[in-house]
């Protein structure tokens, strides 16, 4: 493809959020480049194949993407061809060597289990679960109140400060109270608070059950996550703009008043653009990619001293059988060890940590060949472990580095064992490791971390989710610009930055989509 002198918007970064970027601003007529450093768009929503097994690298569940929901009126806005999302109707599976609990879209099954195997703590299971039900339906009104500050006049500035102030106030105990301490308040067994706990407030604990409540679980498209990718592209080109892969940039222009002009790439070829969005590593961005001149210090020490979500140790496997043969479905089964302490469950080592453990082959057969399945374990961890996971100068990866992942590996295979498939490992075909370093490699995020910034109140006080930049013209685009991670923080990244080029560039298109983004315009397929 060829690659131009000049577009309306230069995007940095092909994940979820900088190709939604682009396909709302192809869609309004802008002329617009996505440059990525890979070999291939995707980032997290990536997928790769190992001897006909093919694998989603991250995703376990979407939401917000169910009709009338804020992605879907996104991705219908984008195209009518847009992938659809099934409502996924067995959740999560909670499993340990002393317990065994199933979430489903009758969250009520789940509760009155509960209160059958603890019939002492009726009332606090019963609280706990009406409090995650109110607050299911809490949560629907963020899908029309999605638009960042910004994109506002000052008389919907005031409107929307009013409602988020009138949003937040009966929810705020939720909001900062950690859930170690959160959890007292409903019951004492400590069982009970193994099974529910969470390394952050008590909105962790609650908001997946109030996710089921209201019916607010999907699963990827069939061909799983890289295919809301592929669409994507599919849009963008269809509308005229560029996706170039295996085009790292290295600079972004400026003009002479200091506004954001384009970008430059490693060949030292320059695009010019009237607008840059940069989703992709916003540290990246600001230490090698902008003049230092440009970023006030203090910006460059929030970023450093942020609180990060952690990245993750995954293990994609393919068996040789059907995974509903071991006792599967298409939940996805939370393990504990029931004994280890709250430091020891969030600590990375693979002995104690809580993990997850998920069969996509249930979901989308064609993830696996006929008669065989697919697994994806994924255990939280931080590159800082065993001296950054035993790398040497620049994270080069040894014989030391492949022990250790192979070590950690197996560590929680034998756990699985244990607690829910006796004899996994005679069953495994392919398997594939990925740890910190590897998705720090393919994505540059800070630490390979999955989820950007917590919505800690030191974060939040230091301002750190936002669109605008130092540099006039140069948005952020991606994860970093929000709290969360995750597709529908992704997407409101895009969409914000997309509504700010179009309020300046095309007038009529940014009524157009702010209408979509504020539940104004029905979507098709909508209720």
């Amino acid at each position: 493809m060829t690659l131009p002198f000049r577009c309306d918007v230069a995007v940095i970064g092909a994940g979820v959020a900088g190709m939604t970027a682009a396909a709302l601003l192809s869609k309004a007529g802008l002329s617009t480049v996505v440059f990525e450093a890979g070999a291939r768009p995707g980032g997290y929503l990536d997928s790769f194949e190992r001897q006909n097994f093919r694998f989603d690298t991250s995703i376990q569940w979407l939401n917000q993407c169910r009709p009338g929901g804020f992605v879907f009126r996104i991705h219908h806005h984008v195209g009518a061809d847009c992938p659809e999302y099934p409502l996924l109707g067995r959740i999560h599976r909670y499993k340990s060597g002393a317990h065994d609990y199933l979430l489903s879209t009758d969250p009520l099954q789940f509760r009155d289990r509960l209160i059958h195997d603890f019939p002492h703590e009726r009332g606090g299971l019963t609280a706990l679960f009406e409090d995650a039900a109110k607050l299911g339906r809490h949560m629907r009104f963020l899908d029309n109140h999605m638009r960042a500050a910004g994109t506002m006049t000052t008389r919907e500035k005031l409107r929307h400060g009013l409602a988020m102030t009138r949003w937040v106030w009966p929810i705020r105990r939720f909001v900062t109270t950690p859930a170690v301490t959160g959890l007292l308040q409903y019951f004492q067994t400590p069982e009970l608070r193994e099974l529910f706990h969470s390394d952050g407030t008590m909105m962790s604990v609650l908001v997946p059950l109030g996710f089921a409540f209201t019916g607010d679980f999907q699963t990827p498209p069939k061909g799983g996550s890289g295919e809301i990718v592929a669409w994507l592209g599919r849009r963008i080109a269809a509308e005229g703009g560029q996706v170039l892969t295996g085009q790292p940039v290295q600079e972004i222009l400026l003009d002479a008043k200091g506004a954001a002009a384009g970008v430059r790439l490693t060949t030292g070829q320059a695009v010019h653009a009237r607008y840059v969005v940069a989703a992709c590593d916003v540290e990246t961005l600001f230490a090698k990619m902008v003049p230092g001149d440009r970023i006030p210090d203090r910006w460059r020490r929030r970023l450093r001293e942020a609180d990060l979500y952690p990245s993750s140790f995954s293990i994609y496997l393919g068996l040789d059988c059907d995974p509903a043969s071991l006792g599967l479905n298409e939940a996805m089964v939370r393990l504990t060890t029931g004994t280890a302490g709250s430091g020891e469950r969030t600590s990375g080592d693979p002995r104690t940590a809580t993990f997850t453990l998920l069969a996509p082959s249930l979901r989308d057969p064609s993830f696996a060949p006929p008669g065989k399945g697919t697994l994806v374990i994924q255990c939280p961890a931080r590159m800082d472990y065993e001296n950054q996971w035993r790398t040497g100068p620049g994270l080069e990866r040894g014989d030391a580095y492949r022990t250790l992942k192979s070590t950690f590996a197996a560590a929680l295979l034998d756990r699985v064992e244990q607690v829910l498939i006796p004899d996994l490992w005679r069953h495994i075909e392919v398997m594939e490791a990925a740890t910190p370093v590897t998705f720090w490699r393919y994505t540059g995020n800070r630490g390979g971390t999955i989820m950007g910034h917590k919505p800690t109140r030191k974060n939040i006080h230091a301002n750190l989710a936002r669109i605008q930049t130092p540099v006039k013209r140069l948005l952020l685009g991606g994860q970093w610009a929000e709290y969360g991670g995750g597709v529908p923080m992704a997407t409101k990244a895009a969409v914000n930055a997309s509504l700010t080029i179009l309020r300046d560039l095309r007038p009529a298109a940014f009524e157009t989509l702010k209408a979509v983004v504020d539940g104004v315009t029905t979507a098709p397929g909508s209720p």
